[in-house]
């Protein structure tokens, strides 16, 4: 999912980058609960007529998919913000705050749509300066990846 922020007055342009989710935190957890409390339920039915293994395996179940769920969620909480001024762009990763930034002088940076010799692997967004590289957009679909490429190179070369 990309957003742009609207234009500063310096004329600056902001794209924030995040996968997209199909539900929030309180909404997983509300599912789990429902997915958790109907799963013990049928465990407990079948322990009080005698299968007593079914509730151990039912709990490891549910752990398990705890255990994929919050991966999931931590995952979605990802978010790259790319900012493009007069004279240079600015790349932001993280999850709540920045925890990594790059800085490349616009003029050199190029914007690569690298593509895979496999079709069945998607393409890599590629910011490059001066013998540096660094991925975008890793979580977008082919559709999206394509279309933050055409924008980002667009933008580079506003100001040129």
């Amino acid at each position: 999912m990309i957003h742009e922020l609207k234009a500063a007055p310096d004329q600056r342009r902001t794209f924030v980058i995040a996968p997209n989710q199909s539900m929030s935190w309180k909404e997983l957890l509300l599912a789990y609960c429902a997915i958790s409390g109907v799963s013990l339920a049928i465990a407990g039915y079948f322990w009080v007529h005698g299968l007593t293994l079914v509730l151990p395996f039912s709990g490891l179940e549910l752990l398990a998919l705890g255990a994929a769920l919050y991966t999931t969620a931590w995952r979605g909480g990802a978010r790259e913000v790319i900012t493009i001024t007069d004279d240079s762009v600015h790349v932001e990763t993280g999850r709540t705050g920045p925890e990594q930034r790059h800085d490349f002088q616009r003029y050199w940076t190029r914007v690569v749509l690298r593509r895979h010799w496999n079709a069945w692997h998607p393409s890599r967004l590629l910011l490059c300066s001066r013998g540096v590289e660094i991925e975008v957009g890793r979580f977008l679909n082919e559709q999206e990846r394509r279309g933050l490429a055409e924008v980002l190179r667009s933008a580079i070369k506003q100001y040129a």
